[in-house]
């Protein structure tokens, strides 16, 4: 009796782990065998629409090679920033005929400022103006045109892709720089004015459009505070935050704010206090190709 109870209390937990374990297997193989992928293209991210100076641009989607996409549905409608109201939608397909089953595939499609209102509607006025020199336009700024894309797989699948392309309404240099900053810190390493903390950093920013003369970005390398250049008609560069901080270098008078509308470069310097003495950035903005 004492064997027959030794016998069941060992060996039947190993057979009902054994029976587990097979169960699982069996699953993860039905899983596998029935699971369905493919379908997710990589459009444009963000695009701004600089008035005046964007006479046609395009939306370029990277369609990689895998399960054959039939047609690539495009959704867009477009969101006026100062109220929320949003338009009418519209839509076109995209034919692919499952060529992204043999390689990669990118399709451009070309705007201008005319094709983007074509048909366009809001439900309350002011409506988007007929061309992007019309004296109201600066109140359009920040507003933006919103592009989803949804693929119609062979198998007949569709497959609504999370990535999406925004066109915003923006002003002359809104856009994504590629950035040198340096961050002089008085105590955790580093010499000013000859070697920062750090290093020399190299950062992607977009600078985001908010008016016809100011666009924002994050401060800094953080993420949680904001930095708001203005550069005015004259090409003058006017630097304010949302936290504690101020314009220039206050251990050198000749470090200014600085635009140069041949290249598109912008300088800014600014510091903030703290323990034992100021944080400062220095901050090279140079548009990205």
């Amino acid at each position: 009796m004492k064997i027959n109870r030794i016998i069941f209390n060992v060996f039947l937990p190993l057979i009902a782990l054994g029976l587990i374990l097979g169960a699982c297997q069996k699953n993860e193989d039905l899983l596998t065998a029935d699971a369905k992928t493919g379908g997710l293209v990589n459009p444009s991210g963000i695009i701004p629409y600089k008035l005046g100076v964007t006479p046609t641009f395009n939306i370029d989607i990277i369609v990689p090679k895998g399960p054959a996409i039939k047609t690539l549905h495009v959704s867009y409608y477009y969101m006026r920033g100062s109220d929320a109201t949003q338009s009418n939608t519209l839509s076109f397909d995209i034919d692919l005929a499952g060529a992204n089953a043999s390689a990669d595939v990118t399709k451009s499609i070309p705007y201008t400022w005319s094709t983007l209102r074509e048909g366009i509607v809001l439900p309350t006025n002011p409506q988007i103006p007929a061309t992007d020199l019309d004296p109201t336009i600066a109140g359009f700024i920040g507003d933006y045109w919103m592009f989803s894309y949804t693929s119609i797989m062979e198998d007949g699948r569709e497959v609504i892709n999370k990535q999406t392309t925004k066109v915003s309404v923006a002003n002359f240099f809104a856009g994504t720089y590629d950035v040198e900053l340096l961050y002089f810190h008085p105590t955790a390493g580093g010499t000013y004015p000859t070697e920062a903390y750090g290093g020399l950093r190299k950062l992607k920013k977009d600078l985001i459009p908010a008016s016809p003369f100011d666009c924002y970005t994050f401060f800094g390398v953080w993420t949680d505070n904001l930095t708001n250049i203005n550069i005015d008609a004259a090409n003058k560069v006017t630097i304010t935050f949302d936290r504690a901080a101020f314009s220039g270098d206050p251990n050198n008078a000749a470090n200014v704010n600085s635009y140069d509308p041949a290249t598109g470069v912008i300088q800014i310097y600014y510091y903030y206090p703290g323990a034992g003495g100021n944080r400062i950035f220095w901050e090279k903005f140079t548009p990205k190709k």
